[in-house]
């Protein structure tokens, strides 16, 4: 019950703070809808190639080497992209530092791109020609998105946020034209049809942060990787811990089970990441939003909190009574496993909570709260889906892993929080 009354306390706000709550409103909606294109338009390329072009076994395998590849991306960017996004407002050249930074994880990328989907699929007995035209796949896809990461953080943090929105749109439209052009080219076809569309997104984000963003800020100070290091690694740690359950969890289960029913928990997961994205969209907008002030008043996120419930609770419900009709979209085949839907949306509304912690520990630059609170929900919630799968667990009932990780990642979230306003003395003092 504290934990519950914490999330929904609220603080009264002055009209200093509904100014600003409005704007990380507003650009949390062009978040939103630029992650809505994204995992929507996604969404549709996995349906169309799931229902009418390619077997569960050719989405079982595409999908697990584009969940490795989305692993690698967390393991390269190194944190650099939240970092970017609090410092940048402060730097003297904010470009050359978005340049540095994509030297270092566009070199990572290559190697981690490379070596994690050579390991995962030669284990899965994966034909040698195949399988290193997936290795090469996933070296595009993971230098590509860690790029975009890098650059999708410059745009936010200069509150821009509707560029992300028109070009995760065309990138979307991109890839599900390219489903057409590799309609007979099996998981290999599927896999370089998700990943191929991402250098037009490049593009397009690179072109906006030079427009942006200015070569130098008169009055800022020279930036120092040792004032981003603490900073980059929690949140790289965090964020590596955080995406384990979704970027292995596909890849392991090929261990456990055949490459047809991770086919059906991978869509299952796909659809529900989509209300995830909408709790980072607000997240982001509200992180942007502090490292320009370089605060967060306990006010506006109070606000957050409650216009997140607003939005967040009804959709899960929602989603929770159409998941049988969703998935019969995609197919009779994946009709049978909507409770697995079911429980993944479910597990949406810890982690959505667990978001706005993490923005707030991200402003008050908290390493060691998120690296806490992000490795307790990751790791258990892999730990748990583990037991489940040795268990041979229902597989339409593994994803209470998800339900069960993320409560026990934001009590301790929540925990520190609190810690953290003890230890200042002064709860009321709006930081």
């Amino acid at each position: 019950m504290p934990i519950l009354a914490r999330l929904f306390s609220r603080a009264e706000p002055d009209a200093v703070a509904k100014e600003e709550s409005a704007t990380v409103a507003r650009q949390g909606i062009w978040v939103f809808l630029s992650s809505v294109a994204s995992s929507g338009l996604g969404f549709v390329f996995w349906i169309l190639a799931a229902r009418f072009f390619f077997s569960p076994e050719d989405v079982g395998v595409a999908g697990s080497l584009v969940s490795l590849a989305s692993l690698a991306t967390v393991l390269v960017t190194l944190g650099l992209d939240i970092s970017f996004v609090r410092f940048a407002p402060r730097v003297r050249r904010p470009l050359r530092l978005l340049g540095e930074l994509m030297l270092i994880t566009g070199g990572l990328g290559v190697l981690v791109g490379g070596i994690l989907p050579f390991a995962v699929l030669s284990v899965g007995r994966i034909e040698t020609g195949a399988l290193f035209t997936f290795v090469g796949i996933s070296i595009f896809l993971t230098v590509a998105q860690a790029w975009n990461d890098l650059t999708n953080g410059a745009i936010m943090a200069a509150q821009k946020s509707h560029i992300l929105t028109l070009a995760n749109t065309l990138y979307g439209i991109l890839k599900i034209v390219a489903l057409f052009v590799a309609v007979h080219g099996g998981a290999v076809g599927l896999t370089a049809a998700y990943a191929l569309p991402a250098l037009v997104l490049l593009l397009i984000n690179l072109t906006a942060v030079r427009r942006l963003w200015p070569r130098v800020i008169e009055g800022a100070a020279l930036h120092s990787f040792r004032e981003l290091a603490p900073l980059s690694m929690g949140n790289w740690i965090s964020g590596l811990a955080y995406s384990l359950p979704v970027r292995l969890g596909p890849a392991l289960m090929l261990l456990f089970l055949p490459a047809a029913s991770v086919g059906y928990f991978f869509i299952a997961l796909q659809l529900a990441e989509v209300l995830n994205y909408m709790s980072e969209a607000f997240s982001k907008s509200l992180f942007a939003h502090g490292s320009v002030k370089d605060h967060l008043t306990r006010s506006v996120t109070a606000q957050m909190r409650g216009l997140l419930a607003i939005i967040l609770i009804p959709a899960v419900a929602i989603g929770v009574v159409a998941a049988p009709f969703a998935l019969s979209i995609v197919g009779p085949d994946y009709e049978s496993h909507f409770l697995a839907l079911q429980l993944f949306l479910l597990a949406t509304i810890p982690k959505g909570y667990y978001q706005i912690l993490k923005a707030q520990f991200n402003v008050e630059q908290r390493p060691m709260a998120l690296v806490a609170s992000g490795s307790v929900l990751g790791i258990s919630t892999l730990v748990f889906l583990l037991i489940g799968l040795v268990l041979q667990v229902n597989l339409n009932l593994l994803p209470v892993s998800w339900i069960l990780g993320g409560l026990l990642g934001l009590s301790v979230g929540q925990s520190m929080a609190g810690r953290k306003r003890l230890l200042r003395g002064h709860p009321s003092n709006g930081r």
